[in-house]
């Protein structure tokens, strides 16, 4: 065989030049004319992005300051989008956009009427195709809104399981409160005591008074004995040179009087440890404290009166001196009894107190408790509440789509490109296949006369 050249190639297509033009043109025509006669789609795009950090807003719960205004960017990982683009590929959103435009199939939505892209600049892009320009960019932008709307619900969705769960361990911690309240409460009007330890501080603070108050005492005590003594031994010396009879300066009323005054002191110091001055108790042993010492001195101007008649003598004087002396005695020894009592009763009370202090902290600090999560509880469910009927915007909005001014398909120009392309390719090759006929034709009709005179020779 002879081995064709370029040039060979160019007169085959130059010999038949007109079945490339006629072929060509007519494939561009066929273009022009389809693309002409064909419905016009036409193809809306929406642009957005959700951010990488959502702007977080507030109202009760710290941060408190976080409802400043933040850089909104969009996520540079495209793995971590795929889960959008799956949202928008979902049959949820299908079915929601299609209730908006129900002449829109689900299954057109789903598969061959939208497109969903992650641009090179991290741009999620919804890309809409329909016979009206204005349906195709309502149906993208449909797809943002619905798409906000999911990823918004999921959310609110989230704030509702919380507020039923906040509000129902506000029911159970406001029961404990109270309870926890009621124990404090029975422990306080047990043990008669508002506050263990400022009572603590109190007992601490009378219990020295009494000490100061029994020192204070032993010393007028030891004065008043040594002016006893002193006066004692006057009347003495009087007494030996009246050759008087003993001088009388008691008796059992008066004995009985005093044993009555140091019990009522004795009372009165132990009850002042526990209650005020104000309290009935209290006044009312006061009231009896003065009538007895009101019949004590009655009964020593009575024993007054029963002696030496003599008032301005020397040895009624010291006398009345004596039983002067004598009462303040009684009275003095009376009130250390009695402070001595009282001492013993707050030391008892006193070394109570640490079991008490620990019990009362105990149930304090399980009030506060309480109280503080009730507290931030109440917080929270305030917070949910107001981010429940916050408007949560999930997707930033980059650019909406609105309707096209020209058709995406068909294309008149690139048809016609294609037309031409096509054409061309398909008139050279059949030229080729043409002069492969030419050239083969001999042949071939060599191989039809042989085969026809074989069978002419078998058939004779």
């Amino acid at each position: 065989m002879v081995e064709e050249t370029l040039l060979d190639y160019w007169f085959i297509l130059y010999k038949r030049k007109w079945i490339v033009i006629i072929i060509t043109v007519m494939a561009i025509l066929t273009a022009v004319v389809l693309s002409k006669r064909l419905t016009p789609i036409y193809e809306a795009k929406a642009v957005f992005f959700v951010p990488q950090s959502p702007d977080v807003t507030t109202f009760f719960t710290p941060p408190g300051a976080a409802s400043a205004r933040t850089l909104l960017s969009p996520n540079t990982n495209e793995v971590t989008q795929g889960p959008y683009i799956g949202i928008l590929k979902s049959r949820t959103i299908a079915e929601l956009v299609h209730k908006d435009f129900p002449n829109k199939s689900v299954h057109d939505l789903m598969r061959k009427d939208t497109a969903y892209v992650i641009s090179n600049e991290f741009m999620l892009q919804i890309y809409a195709r329909d016979k009206d320009p204005v349906q195709a960019a309502g149906i993208a932008n449909a797809y943002v809104k619905y798409f906000n709307a999911i990823m918004s619900g999921y959310s609110q969705d989230n704030q509702m399981q919380k507020k039923d769960t906040i509000s129902s361990q506000l029911r159970i911690h406001r029961n404990s409160l109270m309870e926890a309240r009621k124990a404090l409460k029975s422990f306080q009007e047990e043990n008669n005591t508002a506050d263990i330890k400022e009572e603590t501080k109190q007992l601490i603070l009378l219990k020295t008074a009494f000490e100061s108050q029994m020192e204070s005492s032993r010393i007028a005590l030891t004065e008043v004995m040594k002016k006893i003594a002193a006066t004692e031994a006057e009347i003495q010396t009087e007494m030996s040179l009246l050759q008087a009879s003993e001088v009388t300066v008691t008796s059992a009323l008066l004995v009985n009087l005093k044993e009555q005054l140091l019990d009522i002191e004795s009372k009165i110091a132990e009850l002042k440890v526990e209650f005020k001055e104000a309290h009935p108790t209290v006044k009312s042993l006061m009231k009896k404290y003065e009538m007895v010492q009101n019949n004590v001195g009655k009964e020593i101007e009575r024993i007054i009166k029963s002696q030496i008649k003599a008032p301005d003598s020397f040895f009624e004087i010291l006398r009345r001196q004596l039983i002067n002396f004598y009462i303040d005695k009684e009275r003095i020894t009376a009130s250390i009894k009695a402070g001595k009592a009282t001492i013993a009763h707050i030391d008892e009370r006193i070394e109570k107190m640490p079991a008490l202090e620990a019990r009362y902290d105990s149930l304090s600090e399980k009030v506060d408790k309480y109280k503080k999560l009730i507290e931030t509880l109440d917080m929270n469910l305030q917070e949910v509440e107001a981010q429940s009927k916050r408007s949560m915007e999930v997707v930033v909005w980059v650019e909406r789509a609105t309707p096209p001014t020209s058709p995406s398909f068909p294309l008149l120009m690139v048809n016609a490109f294609v037309a031409l392309f096509v054409g061309l390719s398909g008139s050279i090759f059949y030229c080729f296949f043409l002069e492969y006929l030419d050239n083969t034709r001999e042949k071939r009709m060599y191989r039809l006369l042989k085969a026809m005179r074989a069978s002419e020779d078998s058939d004779g």
